[in-house]
């Protein structure tokens, strides 16, 4: 294990820069996390309000009204008092209070002039507002069936039954609203961070063993060449599964739940871009011919992946010629995963998603391919 061992010796050295990278990245995960909503299911609940009616002209037009009132609120029993409302209403023991004047069923009758119920309400609140409305909801529909020829009984049971009636609402669906849930952005700027740290680390051990002196001496050892591959390619793989390892104790310690199906789902998508930054950085560890370079490249290969993939600007603000560019770069498939991951649902099929992580893994060994094509070149 002695490549093994130089291996990780070499990336000891590295150790700073590799900190520097992991610190950036946590710092913006915390940050672009901020612009994700909890994945709490939210429902509506009507508010229910304490009230008080006085009904002055107690006919069957004013206790339909005061009964209409009550349906979705609770109605309080207090004494028809100047003080006493207020006290009430100081104490918040009711919200509100409606004064039925007397005459009212009769004005409602004659299609004149209606008088309007009284509300009086706490000050600088919509509780006034809510109840008048409701008030005039009710007389409007009421006058619309006394207009229609109804006699005042049935006006009033009809206007009760109709507005009885109660609307069927659904939530729009949040898959398509364009909101990202938490867990979505801790994991949506790893592409950048991935390759600018697999680059940076690993990048300069490569370069290190395919030096032409270093690679005579290790060529005319008893060391077998294959076992040196093997260690070489070992401890690549130890050094970016120990990445991953780091970013889900970040993302735990943030109180993200990864330990559910979606969490698993982003971890696997996770892992198919990880092979995708060893591929790129094997295939550069071959190309490049000092340290100097490798940051440059770093920083040029993890933000022009970054901004054209949709990591940085998402897919639905880049025009369409922009997109089918992306569609030739594997942070697009990666970013593409992640979406359908946050917006997953039980039962949904994973043919989509299986593609995506397809195509992720097409392109690592596609980088794999070419760096080991590479290296045969510059051997003969």
């Amino acid at each position: 294990m002695q490549v093994y061992k130089c291996f990780f010796r070499i990336l000891g050295k590295q150790k700073g820069q590799i900190i520097l990278y992991l610190s950036i990245f946590l710092t913006v995960s915390m940050l672009v996390s901020i612009q994700g909503s909890d994945s709490k299911e939210i429902k509506f609940e009507a508010s229910s309000y304490n009230f008080a009616v006085f009904d002055r002209d107690r006919s069957e037009v004013s206790e339909g009204l005061a009964k209409y009132l009550s349906r979705d609120n609770e109605r309080k029993e207090i004494e028809d008092e100047r003080e006493t409302v207020q006290d009430e209403l100081y104490n918040r023991n009711i919200v509100c209070a409606v004064r039925i004047p007397e005459g009212f069923a009769e004005a409602v009758q004659e299609g004149g002039e209606v008088n309007m119920p009284e509300i009086v309400s706490v000050p600088g609140t919509v509780y006034g507002e809510v109840f008048e409305q409701k008030v005039n909801g009710y007389i409007r529909i009421l006058c619309s069936y006394l207009a229609g020829g109804f006699s005042e009984g049935e006006a009033v049971e009809k206007t009760g039954s109709a507005l009885a009636e109660q609307v069927e609402v659904k939530l729009a669906d949040s898959r398509n609203d364009g909101t990202r849930s938490k867990m979505y952005y801790y994991f949506q700027t790893l592409p950048y961070i991935y390759i600018a740290i697999c680059i940076v680390a690993i990048g300069p051990i490569l370069i290190i063993f395919n030096k032409k002196d270093v690679r005579d001496r290790i060529h005319s050892s008893s060391y077998p060449m294959n076992r040196i591959n093997l260690e070489l390619y070992a401890g690549m793989v130890v050094t970016a599964f120990s990445l991953l390892a780091i970013h889900l104790v970040m993302v735990i310690l943030c109180r993200v739940d990864v330990f559910s199906l979606k969490g698993l789902l982003f971890v696997i998508n996770e892992s198919c871009f990880l092979i995708v930054s060893l591929g790129i950085t094997f295939l550069i560890g071959q190309i490049a011919k000092s340290y100097t370079v490798l940051s440059m490249i770093s920083n040029i290969v993890g933000l022009g992946l970054s901004f054209l993939g949709g990591v940085f600007v998402p897919l639905e603000l880049m025009g369409d010629g922009m997109v089918k560019v992306a569609h030739f770069l594997p942070s697009y498939w990666y970013i593409r995963a992640c979406g359908w991951i946050d917006t997953f649902l039980s039962g949904d099929s994973f043919v989509p998603l299986a593609g995506f992580m397809g195509m992720q893994l097409l392109f690592g060994a596609a980088f794999i391919s070419a760096g080991l094509a590479w290296a045969k070149r510059k051997k003969s």
